[in-house]
């Protein structure tokens, strides 16, 4: 009876450390998906973040794509992009999508599904918003109200940025802004002088559409860029919609969730209207776009388009480059191709221009997985691009979307599991000599302290912060959230009990 008492013992500590260790591991390891995007947005970084922000180059010569001028017509591109998403948009798990393909001339197809009512729905449309605030800083510089090269206090002086800041190097995104610094907190890095995302640019760009103009952004925008396209839905979020807006979703263990999320607003806000939060519907951004095709349909000047989209710095970190507003590439090292991706919290957004096929594509959806990472969006994206240029899509897999979240669901229970454990086997009592309490004492501190807060201030050890993370994380933040609690209610209760070591 001895011996069984004692290997019983032994069963119940093997089990307690096991727990311990389970718990440390998974805890921490749910908590390590890189964060974004954004993106806020874009994004994207993770685009985006940014998976989000970064446009992701498709080559038509892979796509069996037509040659220039033998696109789809009105009537092919409808049959194809209709056949597509009646065949792949219900496995998708997107709760709303909108999808525009135009030209030059006009609308060459349109389509709302889901929970989106009509084509004037609107939605969050990201970092989209930054090329109409390129596109305001444009007609400011035409009619000689702003100078790209002087310094960006000349205009906002309130922000006291330095006099290396210029208007350009916002534009451009080449003054070292970190990418979760918010506008309050924006300092010029060790990366000023190449290009580094960061929507503090845009959103200090969007100060200075205030300053100069007299206006607030949303007036300035409304009188001289959404009014002139016949933009006639858009606005900025949170202020007062000309059209209703779709219900914007984030994704909670593999659903998605209308949970009324609303994003904070200010300067210390990781990104603003200026930088990822217009509204608009699919029927403004297909005005949008047309402006470009237009050379700038007598709202931006043609040397506005053309600093737009050609005064502009390589990504170090790929073959793109960025313009003031717009990421720039080349499909096959031929065709020009101009994009941008957008990622909020629970919106994500995708438009792209192909000049020289006179084409122009945009998609937007009311839902955001950061988790998963929007592939099956990102993927629809992509497709819908090579039917518009005559090529073939490759489909989406909404089960690999489902299986990925079906694991993390897993980790998440485990986590918790985990973490509760310590609380739920019950320890025998007995004696401990001095080194054993020491061990006990370290352990207990390590467990019940240290990793509580390793869990808590993980995003801080990339430069996010707590709030941003739960923000584009929520059903993450909410395990880590259980599973620290759990943690230091295990020490408390330890603590209360035994004193790190003492004989209960």
């Amino acid at each position: 009876m001895a011996g069984s008492r004692k290997s019983d013992h032994a069963l119940r500590g093997h089990a307690r450390a096991f727990a311990q260790i389970a718990a440390i591991a998974i805890a921490c390891s749910v908590w390590s998906i890189p964060a974004h995007p954004a993106v806020a947005d874009e994004a994207l970084l993770p685009d985006d973040a940014d998976a989000a922000d970064s446009a992701q180059e498709i080559d038509p010569t892979l796509m069996g794509a037509a040659p220039v001028g033998c696109e789809p017509d009105a009537a092919q591109l409808k049959a194809s992009i209709d056949a597509y998403l009646d065949k792949y948009f219900a496995d998708s798990g997107i709760s709303g999508l909108a999808v525009a393909v135009v030209d030059s001339r006009g609308v060459r197809y349109e389509r709302v599904m889901g929970d989106v009512g009509s084509t004037d729905d609107t939605f969050i449309i990201g970092s989209l918003s930054k090329s109409m605030t390129s596109a305001a800083v444009q007609q400011l510089v035409d009619k000689g109200l702003v100078d790209l090269d002087a310094p960006a206090s000349l205009y906002a002086p309130e922000l006291g940025v330095p006099d290396s800041v210029t208007v350009r190097s916002l534009l451009n995104q080449t003054n070292g802004f970190g990418y979760y610094e918010s506008l309050a907190g924006a300092r010029a890095g060790k990366s000023a002088g190449e290009f580094s995302y960061a929507n503090a640019n845009y959103d200090l760009l969007g100060r200075i559409v205030e300053d100069v103009s007299g206006m607030g952004l949303g007036e300035y925008l409304r009188a001289n860029v959404f009014g002139p396209l016949g933009m006639r839905d858009a606005s900025l979020d949170g202020q007062a919609p000309c059209a209703p807006a779709t219900a914007g979703h984030r994704n909670w263990f593999g659903l998605a969730v209308a949970d009324g999320f609303s994003h904070e607003r200010g300067d210390d806000a990781w990104g603003g209207p200026a930088s990822g939060y217009v509204r608009a519907s699919i029927d403004d951004m297909a005005s949008y776009l047309r402006m470009y095709l237009n050379s700038g349909g007598g709202v931006v000047t043609p040397a506005g388009i053309h600093r737009m989209v050609f005064d502009r710095v390589p990504d170090p970190g790929g073959d793109t480059f960025y313009g003031m507003g717009w990421s720039t590439y080349r499909w096959g090292d031929s065709e020009p191709v101009m994009s941008h991706d957008g990622d909020v919290e629970n919106y994500v957004a995708r438009m792209l221009i192909v000049p020289g096929r006179d084409l122009g594509v945009v998609l937007l959806a009311d839902e955001n997985d950061a988790v998963e990472g929007n592939s099956t969006f990102w993927q629809i994206g992509d497709d819908v691009v090579s039917l518009a240029v005559g090529g073939e899509a490759t489909g989406t897999d909404g089960a690999a979307a489902r299986r990925t979240h079906a694991l993390f669901d897993a980790a998440y229970l485990l986590a918790v599991v985990a973490c509760a454990a310590p609380l739920l086997l019950r320890r025998r009592s007995r004696a401990y000599d001095r080194f054993e309490r020491r061990v006990r004492t370290a352990w207990g501190i390590f467990l019940h302290g240290v990793v509580p807060a390793a869990i808590v201030l993980y995003p801080l050890t990339f430069g996010m912060r707590l709030r941003d993370f739960a923000a584009f994380y929520p059903e993450q933040a909410a395990v880590g959230v259980v599973c620290a609690a759990l943690l230091l209610v295990g020490g408390a209760r330890r603590l209360r009990r035994c004193r790190w070591g003492c004989r209960p």
